[in-house]
């Protein structure tokens, strides 16, 4: 299929993220890998872990995975990261309701991609995660798995217990004080 680039959107230690076009005019993200990097299976990695996530509902969805270039495309989710959303000013005009239900979502997601062995390994920041606003609330969605990894005996919840520690565990942590002060929690 043929792309054309809008602007590149961010630039990480491997890769470029572009927003292109494709030829029905629908807005999607470009991943490829950066010339200097020294990981050059970056379209095996994340077209492989994501289309796992994808298989369960988690992440973009994968739209192509371009061995020979060397890139994924996916859908385009649009919305502040997470450690920045909480951070932020909107995170106080949310709902108590609308922060549980949003972070549950989270907790849910992450269970579910334990519950089939993918380690996400990028939880504990809330970088790689996406916070959108929808008709009926927030939906997070679980970015950049690039860096994942399959655990095959799923005996351990990694991708719970990093979300949960962020979230809510962490006593020093300023984004679990604001959750626990939004839901009323005490540690």
């Amino acid at each position: 299929m043929q792309y054309t680039k809008i602007e590149k959107i961010a630039k990480g230690w491997s890769s470029f993220i572009w927003l292109i076009r494709d030829n029905a005019g629908k807005t999607l993200v470009l991943k490829g890998v950066r010339e200097k990097s020294n990981r050059k299976n970056l379209a095996e990695r994340e077209g492989k872990m994501l289309t796992l996530a994808n298989s369960i509902g988690i992440g973009p969805k994968v739209k192509e995975v371009n061995f020979e270039k060397n890139f994924v495309v996916m859908e385009y989710v649009k919305g502040p990261k997470l450690l920045d959303f909480v951070m932020g000013e909107d995170f106080d005009s949310v709902s108590k309701n609308e922060a549980y239900a949003l972070l549950k979502e989270l907790v849910r997601q992450c269970l579910a991609l334990d519950s089939i062995g993918l380690r996400h390994t990028q939880l504990q920041v809330g970088k790689n995660i996406l916070v959108t606003k929808t008709r009926v609330g927030y939906k997070p969605t679980i970015i950049d798995f690039e860096k994942a990894s399959i655990d095959p005996e799923k005996k351990r919840l990694r991708n719970f217990g990093q979300i949960s520690s962020f979230l809510f565990l962490n006593p020093n942590g300023t984004v679990a004080k604001r959750v626990r002060e939004k839901l009323n929690l005490k540690l």
